[in-house]
This record gives C-alpha cells, sequence and structure tokens, in this order.
C-alpha cells in the first residue's frame, strides 16, 4: 500500500491538512439533515438554529452514542503528514489507515503501518476528558460555524490528492463520510450504509451514497484538529519490536 504520491511539499501542507481531522465527529451530525435524506430522519432536529452547519452540530449530540468507529486512510494528513512524524521517530515508517473508537472510560487510537501483512499498529488511548474535549471544539468551534456552500464542483474530489477523509460507522449500519480538499476550501459531507462486517485492517465496504453537500471550511478546524494531530502523535508510539 505503500503507493501514495501527493508531489506537494510537506511543510505548504501541514498546517492546512492537520486541521481536518477531527472533521469525522462533527460530520456525524450531518448523515441525517432535514434537507439530505438519510433513513434516521426521527432524530433529525426539527427546528434547527442557522444553517447546514448548525443542523450537523444538532444533529451530531443525538448520534455520539451510535458510533462504532472512524476509519481514515488515502489521503494525504494519513499517508504525508503521519507518515512524516512516525518516520522521524523510526526510520522507514509509513502510515497505512487510522481507526478510533470511543468507549466508557475515553477513546482509544490505533494507526496502522506498512507493510500490511505484517499487522504493525501503534495503539493509545485517551481519557474521557480529552476525548469529550476534543469533540466539543469540533462541535462547537467547528462544524456549527460553517456555512453551506453556495457554489461547488460536481464531484467530490475534484482535485487529486484529497487532503483528507474519514468514514464514521454507525451501529445502525449507517455511515457517514466527511471530505476535505485545500485546493477549494470546501468540505464534502455525504451518508450512506455499510455491511456492518468490521476488519479493522480495512474499511469496510460501503454499499450506497446518499446525496452529498458541500460546506466552507473557512479555517474552522484548525485549532481543534491541530490539538487532535497532536494527541495522535503524543498517544500513539511506533510498536516495539
Amino acid at each position: 500500500m505503500r503507493n501514495y504520491d501527493t508531489g506537494i511539499s510537506n511543510k505548504v501542507l501541514a498546517s492546512v491538512i492537520v486541521a481536518v481531522i477531527i472533521t469525522t465527529g462533527v460530520f456525524i451530525a450531518a448523515t441525517n439533515l432535514p434537507d439530505g435524506g438519510g433513513t434516521n430522519t426521527t432524530t433529525t432536529p426539527t427546528n434547527p438554529v442557522g444553517g447546514l452547519g448548525a443542523r450537523a452540530a444538532l444533529y451530531l449530540n443525538s448520534m455520539r452514542d451510535n458510533v462504532v468507529y472512524y476509519w481514515m486512510c488515502n489521503s494525504t494528513f494519513v499517508n504525508l503528514n503521519l507518515s512524516e512524524y512516525y518516520d522521524g521517530v523510526h526510520p522507514g515508517a509509513f502510515v497505512d489507515g487510522v481507526y478510533m473508537t470511543d468507549n466508557v472510560t475515553g477513546g482509544e487510537i490505533t494507526v496502522l503501518f506498512s507493510p500490511y501483512d505484517l499487522n504493525i499498529r501503534g495503539e493509545g488511548s485517551l481519557t474521557e476528558t480529552e476525548w469529550n474535549s476534543l469533540s466539543g471544539l469540533l462541535i462547537d468551534d467547528g462544524i456549527g460555524q460553517m456555512v453551506e456552500a453556495v457554489s461547488h464542483p460536481n464531484d467530490w474530489p475534484d482535485t487529486w490528492p484529497v487532503d483528507f477523509y474519514m468514514t464514521v460507522y454507525f451501529n445502525d449500519n449507517t455511515c457517514f463520510l466527511v471530505g476535505y480538499t485545500s485546493s477549494d476550501g470546501l468540505v464534502y459531507i455525504v451518508n450512506g450504509t455499510w455491511s456492518g462486517i468490521i476488519n479493522d485492517r480495512l474499511s469496510p465496504p460501503i454499499l450506497s451514497y446518499d446525496a452529498g453537500h458541500w460546506l466552507v471550511e473557512g479555517g474552522h478546524f484548525q485549532v481543534p484538529l491541530q490539538n487532535l494531530y497532536t494527541a495522535i502523535t503524543t498517544k500513539v508510539s511506533y510498536p516495539s519490536p
């Protein structure tokens, strides 16, 4: 899986990409927006205040206990930025993917390293306070502040490489993907369905997608997502032989 080549300077991308990782938790909120279809409309706020971002934030609060896990791969954030960090502490390290889960004591983070067949993984944990703090920053200062894009590409991704994307899997077999490309400054959100079959080395197959929505990132992810990047790199060490 070591085939990711962005052709872009790490330093140029780092300040932008790092700011995107927490988008996952926030965009759980947008899975079933009143105007976006979705399957779980019974829990969607009927009178949300504000625009698309505000409604997404409201919905997130009703779905937080339904998350199975978060998965991210095939992006500049994972394959370039995180790989650059871990290569600095363990020469030759390359990150294939990251998945995260929450539990009664906080959150768990697993970083998956290449080569795939060796099943090299680093693991770390966050306290409940740390986990909730990161989620709170994302909801209040991130997605909740975003506005719907007036103009946007017809399809996502419109450019490559993709700075970041993450899929959130729910226990009712629905899922949600959030993607970000710094070239247009837009965040793409879309919900769908998945098989319910978990393989913690691979992204579970997505069975279907609904119509997607576009938001203006507007710098609202910078602080909370930098904090999450720091949490991953400080909590998860490259595994000892």
